[in-house]
């Protein structure tokens, strides 16, 4: 279909497209751009193109609009120059029961105008398309839930079958699936898997990978095989290649910028990092964590300054990112430059973002009032539907001429192997391999001095030995990396010696190209030069290069015969430490004996001690177990911290392990960290922490008076620290419960009482519920928390009941979502009848809430900000919020909250007040019944080994024994407090949503 742009409307458009002359920035930030929902109206795409800031030079024009395309997510280019667009209608619900209607469509600009004038749709019956790869013979596209080849073999854009080549994938999170398909120098598609889904596929070889969460991989064209290639990223979302071969990525968040190592782990909510996260090119700073598509210049169409950089898409920031990079050795190091394209408009959404072949940055806008997937409704009725634009950003108008690959000859396509635009070149690249085929060899065989002629050979199985070895040694380094990335590849062993040489190559990269390689020659001796890498490499100056050995590294000794070799040999201090640091990352025996000789003599970094004696007791046989705690215990070369690191890392595999050492460790640790050791000291405070857990778990009775101190200290040792104690009584007897009674009468402050009550409710029973029936005054901040440690029980349930009669709770409290979750929990029909009567009159609680939060808005807008004090905010935060969330790049138990400030007012108010209103899987809550008897609640972080990791609602993980656990049910709730209408005054509220808006 042809579209004709009326002659009036091209003169406006024209006239828009450039703007040479500085533009009011105040316009593109302030209250507009900070709201979840926009408030502003929806622009026509000529009035949001008047309101675009570009860089001097820059001309923005508008490539395509509705109603030619709604909403696309992802675009991508063809061997004819063509463009195609994955759009989403049914975004963010997949269709299920029903003929899907999303759409793929090809857009070309027929009359070389900078705008499409064709559109083409190819599919129409797609389900929240995300990838897509054009191919010789039509495309291979993602809809859920599974990767589909799309057969087209007459060319006439009309595909006449349609297979599943790979899945099914996760979709339970529609927001982060398998996306941003590229296709690498290796003649594979490489692909983003997102936030929260698992999925287990497998090519058709049969060798079958699991993703969970945020994960990249690649697959081949004919769905052969799949690999993973990283571990991790919260929600990556764009991929591309550079000349080099490196891969980057943007996270969506954790950092906006990473060169992605293959095998290597990255951040991502509860992964503990074995032998460390690798390392990103850029931490956040003024990015939301919102981000999506990613492109680097590889032309030269635009100025010096701008060739080689990173174009990131902020789609809350309603702008797109330039960042500059350098090298340290292979590393590079990303910088912030000016952003590239700011919006007066907030409802720009930059989703994705191309190179063209013209030479051109493309902008895919899925342009909307509302682009978060959980901070507003999913069927929020402002989603907007219809509306949807392409941008293409030229300097100058310059642009490369269009060309149809498809129609060249070998030699033709041959001569494009050196184009200034790598699009071109990978894509002429395809042509040779998919199309041409055999028929190119010999022609590529005479392009010398050519990185793709070499990859085209070698996808064609046509490179030779000689012509390989040959390119390891070329003088020119781009031949070289490459060359030994195409090694990477092969299985062929007689390349030793080249790999060895490329360690001691001049140029960084290429050293760490060979490096990559030495797994692949699983010897002793492969081993040694990995440490010598890591010898003469500088961890803060080349941290890409070391992390790389370090990999290396670790998957050699993965190999049973090298690290039989490798725990035989003696090594020397500096060798044998790097070899534990990675064998903490070995699934061994062998390496479980390498550490087990280590520890004795020699102490790794804290961090990785608990990892060392878990990789110990996982891996050590049964009957030898008790003789290695011992041992370990008993080592007297190890200080009393780290036998308390020690027992900190594998206690939870077998408590009985630890019968006759930790009584006297807990004495040793309370001896030299005593209740009057009031310093603000992180080794005192976790050290006093495992004591006290210890005489809980072992009932050490002996010990109650060196824990009842702590509570005699008051608030001088802070909230947690009385809270372990008071669970330690508790588990050494229940009828301590009165000790919590007693602090819930007299405390003060109401934020402990909160915790001792949370305390309380882990050991539901006579004795708790004694002592809560005899609370007669309870505030409306403890009530909801006193309500659930009743709830625990059939007889607490009772109590509930009474006390809602008597009026010493509110009925309200019952219609809290945990405390409702709970008392309906395993309830009599009796007591569910009178839950039932005593709530019948109460509006449901959406309502009230929605009443408190309005409430609580309008109070906030009506003051002067300038009375309110950002650190006196901070201060707010920290007591209430700072535990679970984290800021400056770091990840906590919730979401990391760097840029929340760009949610708005309303947005953080409805957050606060109503955080079950949307919420991620991956933060719901767990009630997890023990067969103690006892109850606990957290939120799911990981398996390890023998045990399961939560965390509780200060943060805190704790770890349980999967043979302690009677039943573990998934809650529909989060596991951020739902009372902070009542636990935080208004005052103390209003300065903590100032400080939030400042982030």
């Amino acid at each position: 279909m042809t579209r004709v742009l009326p002659s009036l409307l091209l003169v406006v458009f024209l006239a828009a497209c450039s703007k040479p002359a500085p533009r009011d920035d105040s316009k593109t930030s302030g209250p507009n751009f900070a709201e979840n929902i926009r408030p502003t109206d929806p622009r026509t795409p000529q009035e949001e193109l008047a309101g675009f800031i570009v860089p001097e030079g820059f001309e923005i024009t508008l490539f395509a609009s509705e109603p030619d395309i709604d909403k696309p997510m992802n675009i991508t280019f063809d061997a004819k120059g063509r463009m195609w667009v994955t759009q989403s209608f049914e975004y963010p619900f997949p269709t299920f029961g029903r003929k899907p209607t999303d759409k793929v469509t090809i857009l070309e600009d027929t009359d070389n105008d900078g705008k499409a004038d064709k559109f083409t749709v190819v599919s129409d019956t797609s389900n929240i398309p995300i990838g897509i790869y054009p191919t010789v013979d039509g495309a291979i596209s993602f809809s859920v839930p599974n990767v589909y080849k799309l057969t087209d073999a007459d060319h006439d854009d009309r595909f006449e079958s349609k297979t599943r080549m790979l899945g099914p994938f996760g979709y339970q999170d529609t927001h982060g699936m398998v996306s941003n398909f590229i296709r690498g120098y290796d003649g594979w598609i490489h692909s983003c898997h997102g936030f929260t889904n698992k999925s287990t596929f497998a090519g058709a070889d049969g060798d079958s990978i699991t993703l969970i969460s945020g994960n990249t991989f690649r697959f081949k064209m004919d769905g052969s095989r799949v690999e993973q290639l990283t571990f991790g990223q919260v929600n990556p979302f764009g991929l591309v290649f550079d000349k080099y071969g490196y891969v980057y990525s943007t996270d969506s968040h954790s950092s906006p910028l990473y060169q992605l190592i293959r095998g290597a782990d990255y951040p991502h909510f509860g992964k503990v990092p074995i032998m460390g996260f690798g390392p990103d090119m850029k931490p956040l700073v003024d990015e939301a964590t919102a981000l999506a598509g990613i492109t680097q210049y590889a032309d030269i169409q635009f100025p010096e300054d701008f060739r080689g950089n990173f174009f990131i898409g902020d789609v809350v920031n309603s702008r797109v990112h330039r960042y500059s990079a350098t090298w340290k050795g292979s590393s590079p190091v990303g910088k912030s430059e000016v952003d590239f394209i700011k919006s007066e408009d907030p409802w720009f959404r930059p989703v994705n973002i191309k190179l063209g072949p013209d030479g051109a940055l493309y902008v895919a806008d899925f342009y909307n009032a509302i682009i978060g997937h959980y901070e507003v409704a999913l069927d929020h009725p402002k989603r907007d539907k219809q509306r949807g634009r392409i941008w293409r950003i030229t300097y100058k108008g310059n642009k490369n001429e269009k060309i149809d690959l498809t129609k060249l000859s070998a030699e033709e396509l041959i001569a494009k192997l050196d184009a200034e635009n790598l699009p071109t070149r990978m894509l002429a690249t395809d042509q040779l391999t998919d199309r041409i085929g055999s028929g190119a060899v010999d022609a590529l065989k005479n392009k010398k001095n050519n990185v793709h002629a070499l990859w085209a050979l070698h996808r064609l199985n046509a490179l030779e030995k000689d012509a390989l070895i040959n390119a390891l040694k070329d003088p020119d380094s781009l031949i070289r990396i490459h060359a030994f990335r195409i090694l990477l590849e092969t299985s062929d062993p007689s390349f030793y010696t080249n790999v060895v040489d490329g360690l001691n190559d001049k140029n960084p990269h290429v050293q760490r190209a060979a490096t990559e390689l030495l797994s692949k020659y699983p010897t002793i001796e492969s081993t040694q030069a990995a440490l010598d890498v890591l010898h003469k490499t500088k961890a803060d100056y080349d941290n890409h290069l070391y992390y790389t050995a370090r990999l290396s590294l670790r998957n050699l000794l993965r190999n049973e015969d090298v690290l039989k070799a490798a725990v035989a040999k003696q090594w020397n201090d500096e060798d044998a430490g790097l070899i534990a640091g990675v064998m903490v990352d070995v699934n061994s025996a062998n390496a479980a004996v390498y550490l087990t000789n280590y520890m004795k003599t020699h102490k790794l970094p804290d961090d990785k001690v608990p990892q060392a004696y878990q990789k110990i007791v996982q891996y050590t046989p049964a009957n030898k177990l008790q003789s290695v705690v011992d041992e370990a215990l008993g080592n007297p070369n190890a200080s009393l911290e780290q036998k308390a690191l020690i027992y900190r890392g594998i206690q939870q595999y077998d408590k009985k392990l630890f019968a006759k050492v930790a009584p006297q460790l807990a004495a040793d640790l309370l001896k030299k960290y005593p209740a009057t050791d009031l310093r603000d000291d992180d080794t005192k405070y976790n050290n006093q922490t495992t004591a006290i857990a210890i005489v809980g778990d072992y009932k050490v009775k002996s010990l109650v008076s060196e824990l009842k101190a702590f509570l005699d200290q008051g608030a001088k040792v802070g909230q947690n620290l009385r809270s372990n104690v008071l669970r330690a009584l508790m588990k050494i007897d229940p009828a301590n419960a009165s000790i919590g009674g007693e602090i819930l009468k007299n405390d003060s402050v109401t934020d402990f009482k909160i915790r001792i009550a949370t305390v309380m409710g882990e050991f539901p029973g006579k004795e708790v519920n004694s002592v809560l029936n005899e609370l007669t005054s309870i505030p409306p901040a403890l009530q909801e928390p006193v309500v659930i440690a009743l709830a625990g029980s059939p007889e607490g349930k009772d109590i509930i009941f009474d006390k809602v009669r008597k009026g010493d709770l509110m009925a309200r409290i019952l219609l809290q979502p945990r405390a409702k979750e709970l008392i309906l929990s395993n309830a009599s029909k009796k007591q569910q009848d009178e839950l039932a009567a005593l709530t019948a009159s109460l509006p449901p609680v959406s309502a009230e809430k929605q009443a408190v939060i309005d409430k609580r808005l309008a109070s906030f807008e009506a003051l002067d900000k300038k009375d309110l004090s950002i650190d006196s905010g901070s201060m707010v935060f920290q007591q209430n919020c700072g535990i679970c969330h984290k800021l400056g790049g770091q990840l906590g138990v919730g979401p990391q909250l760097d840029g929340i400030g760009k949610t708005g007012a309303r947005g953080l108010i409805e957050k606060i007040l109503d955080p079950n209103r949307n919420i991620s899987k991956a933060f719901q809550n767990y009630t997890i019944k023990l067969k103690d008897g006892t109850v606990k609640s957290g939120l799911y972080r990981r398996d390890e080994a023998n045990g399961k990791v939560f965390a509780d609602i200060t943060g805190k993980e704790f770890t349980i024994a999967t043979s302690d656990i009677a039943s573990q049910e998934l809650s529909k709730f989060t596991l951020m407090p739902d009372s902070f209408e009542s636990t935080i005054s208004e005052k103390d509220f209003n300065l903590l949503v100032n400080y939030l808006l400042s982030l």
